[in-house]
Formats: C-alpha cells, sequence, structure tokens
C-alpha cells in the first residue's frame, strides 16, 4: 500500500495536483500552468491507471462535483482492460453448459465485442445465429480499494476538493460493489425479458436453454453504435436515449449506473434503441419512484416550489419548511454553467443547476446513489444532444420530447388491465364486489395519477400542490359526484357486456369501456 500511497503522491505532484499549501500558493506559478487543470487531471488518472481510471469514469458527468470543462474531458477517458481469455470463458462454457458448451466455445470468435471493469463477452454461434457469451471478472479485492481510496486523497487542487469527500468515495464503492454479481444482472435481464413487448426500448434477452448465473447468453444484435449516430448529428436517437432514462426510472424502478453510449445500437431496419449490454442495473425504492416521477414533471413544467419538495423528498427523506427554503435560496444562486459554443437543452440545463444546489446544502445522510445516477444520466442526455446539434443536428429538447411518451406508456399500461378478460371475470364474481372493486380501482389510478403530477405538453394547468386548499364547493362536488356515478355505470356495463359480445360489437364495447375508465379517472380527480 505504501508504494501505491508514493505513486499516487508523486504523480499528482508531477501534474500540479496535490494539495497547495500558503507558499506555493504566492509562488511563481510552474512552467505548465498554460495547460489546463482538467487536462492534466485525465492525463494523471490515465497514467495511475486501475480503479483511477474507472473513478474518472464515474464521475464523468458528475455535474454535482465538477465544472463543464472536467467532464469534456473525462469523456475521452477509454479504459484499456485486458480481457478474460478466451481459453477460460471456454472452459467455463463447457463446464456450465454440458450438451451446448462444446460446440459454443469451439465456434468462439478470437477477439472480445467488449472488455470492461466486471465483463468479458465473445461472440459464438447457437443454432446457426450469432450470439454474446459474457462472463463476469472475479471481485475487485479490498486491498485494491483500500489503495486507492489511500492515494486519491493526495489529490488537493482546488477545483478536485470535493471528488475526494468520504461521501463520494463511498458512492464509488457502491458503484463497483453493485456491478459484481452476475447472477444479479441475470435476474434483471429475465425479468426485462419478460416485459419486451410493453417496453420503448429493447434490452438483452438471455437465452434460457444456455445461460447460467455464471455464463449470460443473448442474442447478438447488429446495428450502429449511438455514438456514431451522436457524430451525424441524430438528435431523434438521442431523444430514443432519454426515453430509456424516463422508462428505466418510472416503469422498471431502476436507473443504469453505467449510461454509456457504446452500450446502444440502432439496429438497421428497426425502431427503437436496443441496449447491447445492461451490466450495472441499480434498484430504487418503490416509494421513490412516484416522488421522482412528480420531481421530474416540475422540473419539465418550471414549478421551483413542487420541485424542491420532491428533490428533497427524494435526497433526505423529508421536506420541511426550513430546508425547501434553504434549498431555494441555493438554486436561485445557482447560474447555469457556461457551455462555451454548445447549444444546451434547457431542462438538461435546470436538473444540472439543482444537482449542484443540492450538493451546496449541507444534509444530515448522504444522498442515495440512484439520485446522483438519475441526474447524472440526465445530464449526459444533456450533453449527448449538444454534440449531436453541433453536428448539424436540430436544436431539440430531448427530455422534454421524451416525457411524453414515456407518460403516455404508464396511462396505457395501467388501461390495459382492463382489457384483459381475467381482470373482468376476476371483478365479475357478484355484482357488489365487482362495482367496489371497480370504484377502488378507479380511485387507485386517480390518487396515482395526484401523486405521480403527470404533465403532458399540451397541460397548463398547475400544479396539484400549488393550488390553494379553500372550503369545499358542494355544488361542484355533488355534480362531479353524479357524473362519476355515469361514468362508473357506463364502464361496467361495457365490461361486462364486452365480454361476452361478439366482433365488432366486442372492440366497441371496449373502446367504450377505455373512455368510460379515463372519464371516471377525470371525475374522481376532480372530486378530489
Amino acid at each position: 500500500m505504501t508504494n501505491s500511497r508514493n505513486s499516487a503522491a508523486s504523480i499528482f505532484r508531477q501534474f500540479g495536483l496535490e494539495a497547495t499549501g500558503f507558499w506555493r500558493s504566492v509562488t511563481v506559478p510552474p512552467q505548465d500552468e498554460a495547460v489546463r487543470a482538467c487536462d492534466k487531471f485525465r492525463a494523471a488518472l490515465e497514467q495511475l491507471g486501475g480503479l483511477y481510471v474507472f473513478f474518472g469514469q464515474f464521475l464523468c458527468w458528475r455535474a454535482d462535483l465538477l465544472g463543464v470543462d472536467y467532464l469534456m474531458e473525462l469523456r475521452r477517458i477509454e479504459p484499456v482492460v485486458a480481457p478474460v481469455a478466451r481459453e477460460a470463458v471456454a472452459s467455463l462454457v463447457q463446464a456450465e453448459l454440458p450438451a451446448w458448451g462444446p460446440v459454443i466455445a469451439r465456434q468462439m470468435e478470437s477477439e472480445p465485442v467488449w472488455s470492461t471493469l466486471f465483463r468479458t463477452a465473445y461472440l459464438s454461434r447457437f443454432r446457426g445465429e450469432p450470439i454474446v457469451i459474457q462472463v463476469a471478472r472475479e471481485p475487485i479485492p479490498e486491498s485494491r480499494i483500500l489503495e486507492f481510496e489511500d492515494g486519491i486523497r493526495f489529490l488537493g487542487h482546488p477545483d478536485l476538493v470535493r471528488v475526494t469527500a468520504p461521501a463520494v468515495l463511498k458512492q464509488f464503492r457502491q458503484w463497483i460493489r453493485g456491478a459484481e454479481s452476475s447472477a444479479r444482472e441475470r435476474k434483471y435481464l429475465a425479468v426485462l425479458a419478460r416485459y419486451r413487448e410493453q417496453m420503448l426500448t429493447d434490452y438483452p434477452a438471455p437465452i434460457e436453454e444456455i445461460t447460467t448465473d455464471s455464463v449470460l447468453c443473448w442474442p447478438w444484435i447488429e446495428g450502429e453504435p449511438l455514438a456514431a449516430l451522436m457524430e451525424r448529428g441524430s438528435v431523434e436517437t438521442i431523444t430514443q436515449a432519454a426515453v430509456a432514462v424516463l422508462e428505466q426510472f418510472f416503469t422498471l424502478a431502476m436507473v443504469d449506473a453505467e449510461f454509456d453510449p457504446s452500450a446502444f445500437v440502432f439496429p438497421a431496419g428497426g425502431t427503437r434503441l436496443t441496449v447491447r449490454r445492461f451490466n450495472r442495473p441499480l434498484s430504487v425504492p418503490a416509494p421513490s419512484v412516484n416522488v421522482g416521477m412528480k420531481y421530474i414533471a416540475a422540473v419539465l413544467e418550471g414549478n421551483a416550489s413542487v420541485t424542491v419538495q420532491t428533490l428533497l423528498t427524494l435526497a433526505a427523506g423529508e421536506s420541511t419548511a426550513d430546508l425547501d427554503a434553504r434549498l431555494l435560496n441555493r438554486m436561485s444562486g445557482i447560474e447555469p454553467e457556461l457551455k462555451v459554443k454548445l447549444w444546451f437543452p434547457g431542462s438538461a440545463s435546470a436538473f444540472e443547476s439543482n444537482w449542484r444546489a443540492l450538493t451546496r446544502l449541507e444534509l444530515s445522510r448522504a444522498r442515495p446513489l440512484f439520485l446522483d445516477c438519475l441526474h447524472r444520466n440526465l445530464v449526459a442526455i444533456g450533453y449527448w444532444t449538444a454534440g449531436a446539434v453541433a453536428a448539424g443536428g436540430p436544436a431539440i429538447d430531448t427530455i422534454a420530447l421524451a416525457h411524453a411518451p414515456v407518460v403516455k406508456r404508464e396511462l396505457s399500461a395501467h388501461a390495459e388491465q382492463f382489457r384483459d378478460p381475467a381482470v373482468v371475470k376476476d371483478w365479475s364474481v357478484g355484482l357488489t364486489f365487482f362495482a367496489f372493486g371497480a370504484m377502488r380501482e378507479a380511485s387507485r389510478m386517480a390518487e396515482e395519477a395526484r401523486e405521480h403530477n403527470i404533465t403532458l405538453a399540451a397541460e397548463t394547468r398547475p400544479s396539484l400542490l400549488d393550488r390553494q386548499v379553500g372550503p369545499p364547493r358542494r355544488g361542484y362536488s355533488v355534480r362531479m359526484i353524479m357524473l362519476a356515478a355515469l361514468f362508473f355505470l357506463a364502464l361496467l356495463a361495457s365490461l361486462l357486456w364486452g365480454s361476452r359480445a361478439q366482433q365488432p360489437a366486442g372492440s366497441l364495447l371496449l373502446a367504450g369501456a377505455i373512455v368510460s375508465l379515463l372519464g371516471l379517472m377525470w371525475s374522481v380527480r376532480r372530486i378530489g
């Protein structure tokens, strides 16, 4: 460990990034002072190698910790990791897959398709089709992480003070450990495969016949990488990446903690963005999903009060008048970071400013990693969009554009359950139980709509939290209750008769049921 500490201290000193004392601060600057500190930082991390390079990758797009110059420089880091040897992978495949292993191992290509800190993947063939064979590396020894944490503390440049804070190093450790389990990744991919047709983004679908907790296999998807499309100004593809970010959070209750353009491809002749690898999914607690949806909607609406309340609830687990006022004060004092000669989407700029303001607020507990990863991904979308616009693409706010289809898909997913005859049959066991179930479900969905604060681009009504609470308007409520009852009766009749009617009458009644359901949701919401 001593050698590692000396090496880190020596290299940070060589690049002028060590802690500067008073006498150093008043002396003549070194001759290489013209070289930007962000360039030195990237060069120092690359020279140190190992976990230092991956720390740079972890810090990429961390606008809460670093300025735009550092972010743009860190994106240039391309870690080179020696792959798990082909022979070792072939031996593991044959041991894990007695039936197909020898055939698959024999057809493996000589060079890997990717080699990351935690995974190595090779191409092979299964039943004549190209497949990915991915295996995990051995977990990083605790001693290596301790050596890194000991060495990185010699980093003392004023611009980089925040990146060595204990909370950040703790997050980096969590980021590393969260990707080590191949079995965990397999479970995530299996769940994603089950809902493939219901999602707006495609993910790897494991071939169960030849997949184990140690060897993951899925079909190889040929396509053009997102990074190449970005360089050609394809803002539409960046919008689909933004859809993936929001869909992961809204629908799947997870975030991609390794959001990398090289992991995305657009298949030839396809219409949906495809994820080639998904090695670092990070789960989001269920209560935080609804709050997070409301936070994102509030930012896109420009609703400062709801933005502050929801962001504090996500970060600290509570929103108090004192915390609200302190965060709002910091938000008002944060100027958007200047991007020289770079157009930047307004929504990404807002998320970036909120993130920076939150970092400057002293909280009693550490922020959850999923919240920082969500902001990181949204800021990354902003920079990717800026790059595509600089390459000739149209100046479009991709995050705002992506919000509507994801929200629409969420609403459709709720309404879709009423198309399932099994649901109708279950509810039809006794008219009383059916009526109670229908009204309860409608109330639940109305409450979810309130909690989610779902706002499409055309809606200009103020957020529910911003409405003044006054005395009840009895006449208005009575009319809404009567209207809700009519919608409920129409829904009840459409569902009961629609499940028995022949086509095309059944389709018309089903459409009537959906309209009645939407009307019931609207009227119940108005009553509330």
